[in-house]
């Protein structure tokens, strides 16, 4: 309950597949594509529905089956490329209000709070115009308390134990969520109401209709999407990019490499969408820090019919755990597997590293759709903070690991920040 990375048994740190705890934890990537692709049709997404259907009903992260392939296609075309790019403007002014307020208050600064409020406007400003001023403190607030509850949930669902059962954070939990989804119930009310027809995501999931029914999402159905691409789209892009701060504060030589990189692709001009695919050393950068803290830590799959996993027997109901933060820093699959070095992912190296070895955004036909939007703005952002400020750590105040439905920061990501 504490932090269920502590949990991982060490063998899975250096085995393929480990049976623990009624559970089949796996790591190799040939066992990671069966469950994410070859043969997903029998495992099913449980844990996930049980700890986030609460809060995201039965969108496109929670839902199964034909309910979440017309979701999907639904959603895939505010995901394309080139309008995504097109966004870049938008990220970068987002991280230069940031910039604004260090400089105004200059010192130690609080940096993962700095990260969810600037990606929680990217967010807003760019999926959603309009709803960040009603919609930003009452997610800030309330995802902290559904985020603190978390671990009791992650326990209870890993002992096979009834949702029902009363836990510690229950309450406090379940009134976060009805707080959320309230918020965002008025948000799709209010554009109803006003006839608006900007062309965000609201405006094409209210336009999206299924291929084979006609049917168009309901008043649930969108509030589900929607605070499924706020958690997805603004949570996780700020945990990357507060332990990737963190990583080049903590290593000044690849701070300035970085640095020096955005200093020659872009001068003091501010980032531009053609600079984002010449930003190679600021995208390493990230991928690495992804890969020692992804995001998302921990995944899982129950198997809906009997089957056998890496030699283990798995029973019908029993679970896959896909363990992200252990297969990222697997003994026998990446060298030094615990030392920060971006050269991994340089072009030559990438090419190495096996599909189902790095899963920041999982893997399969259920990837993050939301995984260009993410590296796009955290590379303008990135960029952006390295063009205006250097970063160094605070003495004794090192963030530690911690896996909830996000990774958490326990302490926060204090840093010192120095401006250029």
């Amino acid at each position: 309950m504490r932090n269920p990375l502590e949990a991982i048994p060490r063998e899975v740190y250096q085995r393929d597949a480990v049976a623990y705890g009624g559970r089949v934890w796996i790591t190799a990537p040939a066992l990671l594509r069966e469950v994410l692709l070859d043969g997903r049709s029998r495992y099913r997404k449980l844990s996930t529905i049980r700890l986030l259907g609460p809060l995201l009903g039965r969108g496109i992260l929670t839902s199964e089956g034909a309910e979440w392939k017309w979701q999907r296609q639904a959603s895939a075309p505010a995901f394309r490329q080139p309008d995504l790019l097109r966004l870049v403007p938008a990220f970068v002014r987002a991280a230069m209000r940031v910039v604004a307020r260090w400089r105004a208050s200059p010192g130690v600064q609080a940096i993962d709070r700095d990260m969810t409020r600037a990606t929680f406007e990217v967010i807003s400003s760019t999926l959603l115009p309009s709803a960040e001023d009603s919609l930003a403190p009452v997610f800030e607030r309330s995802m902290g308390t559904f985020q603190h509850a978390a671990g009791w949930g992650i326990l209870y669902a890993s002992m096979g134990l009834p949702g029902w059962l009363p836990r510690p954070g229950m309450l406090s939990a379940a009134r976060a969520v009805r707080v959320l989804r309230a918020a965002t119930h008025e948000v799709v009310a209010q554009r109803r109401a006003a006839g608006e027809r900007p062309d965000d995501l609201l405006h094409r999931l209210m336009l999206a209709r299924d291929p084979d029914s006609g049917r168009t999402m309901d008043e649930r159905q969108l509030v589900d999407n929607l605070l499924t691409f706020y958690l997805a789209g603004h949570e996780t892009t700020a945990r990357a990019l507060a332990w990737t701060l963190y990583l080049l504060a903590r290593f000044p030589a690849w701070e300035a490499r970085a640095a020096d990189e955005v200093a020659a692709v872009a001068g003091s001009a501010p980032v531009q969408p053609e600079h984002i695919e010449r930003l190679g050393v600021v995208q390493q950068v990230l991928k690495e820090s992804m890969r020692l803290y992804p995001p998302v830590p921990m995944m899982g799959r129950q198997a809906a019919e009997d089957t056998t996993l890496g030699g283990v027997p798995l029973r019908r109901g029993m679970s896959a755990v896909l363990p992200i933060y252990a297969i990222h820093r697997h003994a026998a699959r990446w060298r030094d597997p615990d030392v920060f070095d971006p050269e991994r992912f340089s072009p030559r190296n990438e090419a190495r590293i096996e599909r189902f070895q790095y899963l920041p955004f999982g893997g399969g036909p259920r990837i993050c759709i939301g995984m260009a939007f993410a590296m796009i703005e955290a590379t303008a952002m990135l960029a952006t903070f390295l063009q205006h400020a250097r970063f160094s750590c605070v003495a004794g105040r090192d963030p530690y690991p911690i896996a909830r439905v996000t990774l958490l920061p326990r302490g926060g990501v204090p840093l010192q920040v120095t401006a250029r």
